[in-house]
């Protein structure tokens, strides 16, 4: 799998099929998943708020959610 440091290098050194190949593969790792699987898929940790995580938030920030 490619990881962050490879899509950088694959950008750094303008490897244009590289870094293509680099984002689909991560595209392909978040399909289909809900937000929590994607943050245990690459260890993120969940930082919002209650505040964050209301009706609010998901209609103000809508194509996040598409």
């Amino acid at each position: 799998m490619l990881d962050g440091l490879g899509k950088q290098a694959a950008n750094y050194l303008n490897i244009k099929s590289l870094l293509d190949l680099t984002c689909r593969t991560v595209a392909d790792m978040i399909k289909g998943k809900t937000p929590e699987e994607i943050r245990k898929t690459f260890n993120i940790k969940n930082d919002l708020t209650p505040e964050d995580d209301d009706e609010e938030f998901c209609r103000e920030n809508a194509w996040a959610f598409d």
